[in-house]
This record gives C-alpha cells, sequence and structure tokens, in this order.
C-alpha cells in the first residue's frame, strides 16, 4: 500500500507540471493511517521545451540580399521610347530626303492609309488634350491616392494610346504622301511643316514629360505615406503642378498639327517666306 501511495503522489507530481499554476500555494495531502504526504508548493510559470535528445541546432539565419535584378521598369520604358524615336524619325528623314521607302508601301490602297491617319491622328491628339485635362484636375484635388493611381497609370495610357496612335499616324502620312504626290520629298509645303512639328513635339514630349514621370511619381508616393500617417491639408507636390505647363504645351502642338492639315498652308494660301505651290 505504502508503494502505491507513493507512486500515486509521484504520479500527482509529474501531472501539476503540465497545469499552469496560480499565486496560491497548491498542496496535496494524502493522509494514510500512518505516512502523511504533502506535496510541495509549486510557483511560476511552466514552459514546455524539446527534449535535448530531440532538439536540432539551427544555423542562424543570415540576411539576405537583394541581388540586382538588373534594368527597372521605367529605364526599359526609356530604352523603348529611345529606340523608337530614333527609328520614327530615321523612318520619316529617309523618306523626306531620299525618297519613297520601303519599296512596299508604294502597294498599299491609299484608303488605307488615309483611314490609319485618320484614326490614328484623333487618338494621338484627343488622348494628349484629354490627359491633360485630367491630370490638371488630378492635381487640383490634392487628394492622395487618386494622385497615386494616375502616376502609375500615365506610363500606361502612354504605351497603349499615345505611342501607336502617332506612330500609326506618321508612318500612313507618310504613306498618303507617297500616294497622292509621289513621296514625301517632293509633297507640298504644309505635308513636310506637319512632320517637323511632329519631330519637335516628339522632343519635347520625352524631354519635359517622360523626364518628370519618375520624380513626379516619388513625389506622389510620399505624398500618399502622409495621407496613411494621418496627415491633413497635404498639398499637391510642386512638380506636380509645373507639369501643366509642359502637357499645355503638347497640347499647342497637336492644335498646330491640325491647323496645318486643314489650311494646308502653302496650297490653299502662300507662306510668308515661299511662294505659292
Amino acid at each position: 500500500a505504502m508503494k502505491s501511495q507513493i507512486l500515486f503522489v509521484a504520479l500527482l507530481s509529474v501531472a501539476s507540471a503540465f497545469v499552469p499554476s496560480t499565486n496560491k500555494a497548491l498542496q496535496l495531502s494524502l493522509t494514510t493511517a500512518k505516512h502523511p504526504v504533502l506535496l510541495p508548493r509549486t510557483t511560476g510559470n511552466f514552459q514546455l521545451e524539446p527534449l535535448a535528445v530531440f532538439a536540432k541546432n539551427k544555423a542562424p539565419i543570415e540576411p539576405v540580399e537583394e541581388e540586382d535584378g538588373g534594368w527597372d521598369d521605367k529605364s526599359v520604358e526609356l530604352a523603348f521610347l529611345a529606340v523608337w524615336l530614333v527609328g520614327l524619325s530615321g523612318f520619316i528623314l529617309e523618306n523626306n530626303f531620299v525618297g519613297p521607302w520601303p519599296a512596299v508601301m508604294r502597294t498599299i490602297p491609299e484608303r488605307w492609309f488615309f483611314l490609319s491617319h485618320m484614326v490614328g491622328g484623333m487618338l494621338f491628339g484627343g488622348g494628349i488634350i484629354l490627359t491633360t485635362c485630367i491630370e490638371r484636375l488630378v492635381a487640383k484635388s490634392n487628394n492622395a491616392p487618386v494622385l497615386k493611381f494616375w502616376f502609375t497609370q500615365v506610363p500606361t495610357l502612354d504605351g497603349l494610346i499615345v505611342v501607336p496612335a502617332l506612330t500609326v499616324s506618321m508612318i500612313s502620312g507618310t504613306g498618303l504622301a507617297i500616294a497622292r504626290y509621289g513621296g514625301l520629298n517632293i509633297a507640298p509645303p504644309h505635308v513636310d511643316a506637319i512632320f517637323w512639328t511632329l519631330i519637335a513635339f516628339m522632343t519635347w514630349w520625352g524631354v519635359t514629360d517622360l523626364s518628370t514621370q519618375t520624380t513626379s511619381l516619388e513625389a506622389v508616393n510620399e505624398m500618399n505615406e502622409k495621407y496613411q500617417n494621418g496627415e491633413k491639408d497635404i498639398e499637391t507636390p510642386e512638380i506636380v503642378l509645373n507639369r501643366h505647363t509642359s502637357n499645355v504645351v503638347s497640347c499647342f502642338f497637336v492644335l498646330t498639327l491640325y491647323s496645318f492639315m486643314v489650311l494646308k498652308p502653302g496650297t490653299l494660301f502662300a507662306f510668308p517666306w515661299s511662294p505659292w505651290t
């Protein structure tokens, strides 16, 4: 009987190790006729840990340095736009100073060039003017989430609307000059003026608009962080407001292009510096 009581007490002691203790003493008294047994007082919190036999030594986790993944998205975009600008300008200059190129341009029906030129011109001109108005409204709103959304979507709008529309407009315009006049190099003066204005626009757009998109987005992200931290009366960054001047000048380039197309200076009326053609 004595051995069974001792075994029972030992089991209770083991079981009590897995029960959270309180600030009060836990005392269990098992009384027998001859030998009272008092359990020791337990305090503190018990925490299970793996036995040393099964514990594995884990190597310390070292910080992983991020590897340079090469060019970022903005660098790729700028490189693509540079190649596009050089290639398209070379196409125009080749047709202006040498003659119709490539030869397949002579085989395409004139109406296909006309349709492409109208659609491309409307998307290009409308895209420039519409995005100018939208960006002005967004900048004046002083709304950080709206500004962040807009400036993360501007490259997408450029890549999906403005650049393709301008490319189609210039290539189809060259095709129209070949079909109607025999080549861009012998077309009336207003056609030559249109293409030089387009080249000037692309240069202005690349220098003043594309070059400020990254810095504007960084400024807008800082503004959005302040907004997320609960700051009030946050104003639109100055660099975003200054972009409006660049956009307005781009709109004047578009209006100049359409003025040349409609009025046809040098054809309907003479240029001040050249005779009638």
